[in-house]
């Protein structure tokens, strides 16, 4: 194939990807490399940004907005997520900013322990109370945050079990 036959396969599969679903500009150069060099999908990925089919920063705000309203996680997880899909470190955190403009920690695990406590009772003994913290912690919560946030809603009566140990 010439160069243009290949530039044009590879906005052609580009294309059909982003139709698809959302990438990162890391993400679809990774899933282009096995048809082109490097150059010629630096290219690409540079016309579809001049034509606003890929951006990343669009890309993390959607994506971390979904993952933390929908899924419940926490901003350290979704950092997290957002650098294992490609995007630079003050995009990832510019897009965890914009995030809390609209919904602050503390709002997001109350939203999400709404939702769970459809499902599960709040522990009510030492071990329960620690698991669930431990669990928030893997969601990506702060610990300051979980913490504030079990007590609101946790009786002081378990709180004093899970304080003295017994």
């Amino acid at each position: 194939m010439t160069d243009p036959e290949v530039d044009k396969e590879l906005m052609r599969k580009a294309v059909a990807l982003l139709a698809r679903r959302g990438f990162s500009r890391g993400d679809l150069g990774c899933r282009l490399a096995r048809k082109a060099n490097p150059e010629e999908i630096q290219a690409v990925l540079d016309r579809l940004e001049q034509l606003n089919l890929l951006n990343d920063a669009d890309y993390a705000y959607n994506s971390a907005g979904r993952w933390i309203k929908q899924e419940g996680w926490g901003p350290v997880r979704v950092i997290h997520r957002l650098m294992q899909h490609k995007i630079p470190g003050p995009i990832a955190e510019a897009a965890i900013d914009r995030i809390r403009q609209e919904i602050s920690d503390a709002g997001a695990l109350a939203s999400y322990l709404d939702r769970r406590c459809q499902t599960y009772r709040l522990p009510e003994s030492r071990k329960g109370i620690h698991k669930l913290f431990q669990s928030l912690l893997r969601r990506g919560f702060p610990s300051e945050v979980i913490w504030n946030e079990l007590r609101r809603r946790i009786p002081p009566s378990a709180w004093q079990d899970f304080e003295t140990g017994e």
